[in-house]
């Protein structure tokens, strides 16, 4: 759990008024891919980002796209631009927009408008602090909430490199809560074996009502971070925090103070067999970091000892991403789709999925997916359905499959502007909508604490049952 007390850390120091890529409903959905666009001709993969680690809880979206970022040459513009000339560095950020991002019709926003009505918000700046928020929300402008202005104050949070702190002195409840765009409820998503939440007795697929009486509640377009992240760092400056939940429909609502401490065992990699006649093998994939194709493929071999599966579920529910593209050859090979700008005089490259199989292309597969599945959890669905090799069972993915990048400004500061997306091979864009599944199966407010198995867990052994 040393990932996730480094997730606590930056925390603190993180502004939550960034968006997880894709997650909120004012996403703009991009249009179809044209025939206007040009495709190379000789297949390559197109590099998706990556990580060099997996952090969970709340920013684990923000954290899946901050690593492996280009820092290009700021767009020139004439003259050379002083860090105090405000007007200068307003023309140059609005450039590197104009020329780079992903869509030439800016989501449907008149950028030159933009450029004249911000002209002289600028002209008027006479501070670097004001500055820098007016950079804000002018990149805000365009409604994507993959880019983003970053001021030299936020760069340590944002790519990850803020102190790390010892896991034995970060002190939490021990347990993850990250709302998925389709849940109604804050859930429990997973109680660490040991911790305070655990000591108290909370479990998966509890409801938090409150947190230290202030009522939690979805507004129209996301749950507050704040909520969630108080319920596992607790409020600042406090070593307790209360929560109001109930366990059931028919469970009274009760409040349980916890002290803030230590959590170990908090899940990651599992494999067990669903059902052993037929036999149903079960794969939880927590992140396609590193060796994630490798933990599929021997987690399958495992459960093939005894004789081979008769079908197999693939779980990346709560998934933050990665390259799943190694995981995805585990099962099947092929083109899925291209990658690359959508602006009309723009190149993209043809994605592909490039084997050999590890596996096997007959036996059945279903992939679970939720609205927390994100980037490279995205993709994964997106191309085992595309390759016809699995039937995908849940809630639609998050739909982040932008790529962003960073352009550095004449101050330091820095603009991370999307610049690529993925489109299957029908022309279909994912991003903000996601992988809609085959099988739609709502989790519900209680499907979690379902036994033996979750709500789309058994859903999924249903199906591959034939019940």
């Amino acid at each position: 759990m040393k990932q996730f007390h480094k997730l606590a850390i930056l925390i603190l120091a993180f502004s939550f008024g960034i968006a997880a890529c894709g997650s909120s409903a004012q996403a703009t959905i991009a249009p179809e891919a044209t025939g206007t666009e040009k495709v190379t001709e000789e297949p390559t993969e197109e590099p998706k980002p990556t990580k060099t680690q997996i952090l969970t809880g709340p920013i684990a979206t923000a954290n899946a796209l901050n690593a492996q970022v280009t820092l290009n040459i700021p767009t020139p513009i004439a003259g050379t631009v002083d860090a105090d000339d405000y007007v200068g560095l307003f023309e140059q950020a609005w450039i590197i927009v104009r020329d780079n991002y992903v869509r030439d019709n800016f989501n449907g926003i008149d950028w030159q408008a933009v450029h004249d009505e911000y002209m002289p918000l600028f002209a008027a700046v006479d501070n670097q602090e004001d500055h820098w928020d007016l950079m804000s929300e002018f990149i805000r402008e365009l409604q994507d909430d993959h880019s983003r202005f970053v001021p030299p104050d936020r760069m340590d949070a944002e790519f990850g490199t803020s102190g790390g702190g010892d896991a034995a002195t970060v002190l939490w409840t021990g347990m993850r809560i990250w709302p998925a765009k389709e849940d109604e409820q804050l859930m429990i998503w997973t109680v660490c074996r040991s911790g305070p939440a655990a000591s108290a007795g909370l479990q998966r697929g509890d409801v938090i009502l409150a947190i230290d009486g202030k009522e939690v509640v979805k507004s129209d377009h996301d749950w507050e971070n704040d909520d969630y992240r108080a319920a596992i760092l607790g409020n600042q400056g406090s070593s307790i925090v209360t929560l109001t939940v109930q366990r059931g429909p028919d469970s009274p609502i009760e409040d349980i103070t916890l002290q803030l401490g230590s959590g170990s065992g908090c899940g990651g990699w599992t494999h067990f067999l669903l059902s052993e006649s037929p036999r149903i093998g079960y794969v939880l994939v927590p992140d396609y970091d590193g060796n994630a194709s490798t933990e599929i493929y021997s987690r399958i071999q495992a459960m093939e000892v005894d004789g081979p599966l008769d079908g197999l579920v693939v779980d990346q529910r709560h998934n933050p991403g990665g390259n799943s593209d190694d995981s995805v050859a585990v099962f099947a090979e092929g083109i899925v789709g291209s990658v690359g700008t959508l602006r009309e005089d723009g190149t993209r490259t043809i994605y592909r999925i490039r084997g050999p199989i590890e596996w096997n292309e007959e036996t059945p597969v279903v992939v679970l997916t939720d609205g927390n599945s994100h980037s490279a959890a995205d993709y994964f669905p997106a191309a085992m359905r595309e390759l016809g090799r699995a039937t995908i069972l849940g809630m639609p993915s998050a739909g982040n499959t932008e790529g962003i990048t960073g352009f550095s400004l004449a101050d330091g500061t820095l603009i991370r502007l999307a610049v690529s997306t993925l489109a299957l091979n029908d022309g279909t864009i994912l991003e903000g909508d996601g992988v809609i599944p085959d099988v739609l199966v709502p989790l519900g407010d209680w499907g979690l604490r379902q036994l033996p198995f979750d709500v789309q867990v058994q859903a999924a052994l249903d199906f591959l049952t034939g019940q």
